[in-house]
């Protein structure tokens, strides 16, 4: 089951008093045993260098940068901080990173830190509580989610003008791509330009031209580099027909793919006729374990296979299956559909 509790806002917050950062940050550690001759120290894009180890001890001046992050190795282990212009206390042994700015930028990312720990934690557990029973998990599941989400939109909100902010939209569960772009693009100007906000802006901006209600866009697969000339096919041979079709995007090697087989054969066998298809489309996958995964599952409907990464990129698609319903003239009418949400959204979509 993918990711789609009390707000720490107050903890996170910038607060109006607290002093201006500094342009350097001061980093000292010290190990109790067993020490290294030296330390690698890395702030990605700002420098990659070694620290040599005195009498157990470490000590540096970095330049600030809240914008990245930074990383201190020592043997096997590492330390990751933010350089927020305080003097940060480096323990090796423990993997922390304390600031003497309890209000500052690293403060604030070690309070996350936590946070992220301990929802990881207590989901496994009560997942695990809940067994096999799948309604409870379910509803558990929508109920953590969103209380989830909020605190992550609250963290990115406190810091738009570091990394936890851009850390936090990250984290976001939300088919909102007009709420995911609204708080990406409130970023500083630094942080929007880093790789991580570039590829998300992409990603939300074509999940914003590919949202419901919006027209399909086409897209072509040769399905057999062997034998293009008739393998060539184009998602507009099946869509905007005159019928509603449902496709699921799949691989073979998809656990959750696999499970939602039976949901599909069921809607296919109840609905399939004049008005209402389904395909599914293979992706990321390997041709021939596609076709045998699709013989063992009894798909017996429409298929397009190879397409390998081409939909994903084009419908925004982060994770799989994804199933979306289209219009008989091909408008997109429901993404994400899983479960009994599947046929719910068809019966429907027919008018039964």
């Amino acid at each position: 089951m993918k990711f789609k509790l009390t707000l720490l806002a107050a903890a996170l917050a910038v607060a109006a008093c607290a002093p201006k950062s500094s342009p350097t940050t001061k980093l000292a550690g010290q190990f109790t045993e067993d020490a290294p001759s030296f330390v690698g120290l890395t702030i990605k894009g700002v420098l990659d260098t070694t620290l040599l180890v005195t009498d157990n001890r470490f000590e540096a001046e970095v330049p600030t940068d809240v914008t990245t992050m930074a990383t201190l190795v020592a043997g096997t282990t590492s330390v990751t901080f933010v350089a927020d212009g305080s003097t940060i206390t480096i323990d090796p042994a423990a993997g922390t990173a304390v600031s003497s700015n309890k209000k500052g930028v690293q403060a604030r990312y070690m309070a996350y830190n936590d946070y992220m720990e301990k929802f990881m934690a207590d989901y496994r557990a009560k997942m695990a509580e809940l067994g096999e029973d799948e309604e409870a998990a379910e509803k558990y599941y929508e109920e953590v989610i969103e209380k989830y989400n909020d605190y992550q939109k609250e963290t990115a909100k406190a810091n738009l003008d570091n990394i936890i902010g851009l850390m936090a939209i990250s984290q976001m569960m939300s088919d909102d791509a007009d709420e995911m772009l609204s708080l990406l693009n409130s970023l500083s100007p630094e942080l929007k330009e880093s790789p991580l906000a570039t590829s998300l802006i992409a990603n939300y901006e074509t999940k914003a031209k590919t949202g419901e209600g919006q027209p399909f866009v086409d897209f072509t697969v040769v399905q057999d580099p062997e034998k293009p000339e008739t393998s060539t096919v184009k998602f507009s041979d099946y869509i905007g027909k005159g019928k509603y079709v449902l496709v699921d995007f799949w691989a073979s090697w998809c656990g959750p793919c696999r499970e939602e087989m039976p949901n599909l054969k069921n809607v296919y066998e109840t609905y399939a006729g004049d008005k209402f298809d389904m395909l599914s489309i293979a992706v990321a996958d390997e041709l021939n374990d596609t076709k045998e995964a699709a013989k063992e599952l009894g798909i017996s409907w429409n298929q397009i296979v190879n397409a390998q990464q081409i939909p994903l990129r084009i419908y925004g698609i982060d994770a799989i299956p994804h199933i979306i319903l289209f219009g008989p003239d091909g408008t997109i009418l429901k993404r994400d559909l899983r479960g009994e949400a599947i046929g719910e959204a068809v019966k429907e979509a027919l008018g039964l």
